[in-house]
């Protein structure tokens, strides 16, 4: 008989690690219910329709006098619902000194690489020193 055959002998075993407790059928249900609402709300967001319409693109200004600046930009139209743009027209120190909202109706097969290209006239109470677009969003 060798030490290692005599050691359990004396001391007794070396105990088992602990087995992990069993799922029960009721936790693993709720699991797979958990999972699966995941994947329904994430599918969910995917194809949720947009609240804004994709961003507008300034493509420049020309300040004409103390009463008028013409803004030109680029929107990308929606299918269904019509875009509203709010234009401004900013002073040297950033204030507003004019506004005007423009509306760009829906269109058939608009495409995001086919932007329709806009020149507005905001009226302005005194010079501006820019004009840009500060932002879309879709009318209800």
């Amino acid at each position: 008989m060798t030490a290692q055959d005599t050691l359990p002998e004396r001391y007794g075993r070396a105990p088992r690690a602990p087995r992990p407790p069993r799922r029960s059928r009721r936790a693993a249900v709720l699991a797979g219910c958990a999972i699966l609402a995941l994947i329904a709300v994430v599918a969910a967001l995917a194809f949720w329709p947009d609240d804004h319409p994709v961003d507008p693109q300034d493509a420049g200004y020309d300040v004409r006098d103390a009463a008028l600046t013409v803004v030109s930009l680029a929107v990308v139209p929606d299918e269904r619902r019509t875009v509203r743009c709010g234009v401004r027209a900013i002073n040297e120190y950033e204030a507003v000194v004019g506004y005007r909202e423009v509306a760009v109706g829906p269109r058939a097969g608009a495409s995001a690489t086919d932007p329709v290209h806009l020149r507005v006239e905001v009226s302005t109470t005194q010079r501006a020193a820019t004009g840009n677009v500060d932002h879309c969003w879709f009318e209800d």
